[in-house]
């Protein structure tokens, strides 16, 4: 289902994608120029998470279509319902990492690797017989290996959008930004 979601605003851009020509292979095109992607990330995951990706473009002679990206997202704390006086919280982060490969000047496929991590503080509700002391507060955290795979499109000379699938959070990245 939510692979459906994300991929759904493609099939409105593919009539308007017809139009720009393939990538040759081993040339650059006259319009070979680097340029970076900074945009802002949605995934949606059990808890949003929102995020930022750089997704730099470079035009090597010998590997004129490839790039990289790598981006970080963050989630909202979120309070444990723990009996009175301990305490905790949970937060959530996602780190993503990866190559892209120009299918045409404006149709970048990408994927890489990501990692979820959920981190959970918590006290015992314990609290150290001393001056000035407060509770002890421990620390767990779990970490989820996954992979991406998704379309960037570049529209018009600035405006770029994404539509991925993230296995870690098993949910869609979407992605606005410029370049």
């Amino acid at each position: 289902m939510r692979l459906t979601i994300a991929l759904f605003p493609l099939l409105f851009c593919a009539p308007a994608l017809a139009q720009f020509p393939a990538a040759q292979p081993g040339t650059a095109g006259p319009k070979a120029a680097s340029h970076a992607a900074l945009t802002l990330d949605y995934i949606a995951a059990e808890q949003a998470l929102w995020g930022v990706t750089l997704a730099p473009t470079h035009y090597d002679p010998a590997y004129p279509a490839w790039g990289y990206y790598a981006g970080f997202a963050w989630g909202p704390s979120e309070r444990l319902d723990l009996p009175e006086p301990e305490q905790g919280k949970v937060s959530q982060y996602l780190g993503r990492f990866g190559l892209s490969y120009g299918l045409t000047q404006s149709i970048y496929l990408y994927g890489g690797a990501t990692y979820h991590m959920t981190e959970t503080r918590y006290t015992n509700g314990i609290t150290p017989l001393c001056t000035d002391c407060g509770p002890v507060w421990t620390e767990d955290k779990d970490y989820t290996w996954g992979a991406e795979l998704g379309l960037r499109l570049n529209l018009g000379q600035h405006l770029v959008i994404g539509a991925g699938y993230n296995w870690a959070t098993e949910s869609a990245v979407i992605s606005l930004g410029l370049r």
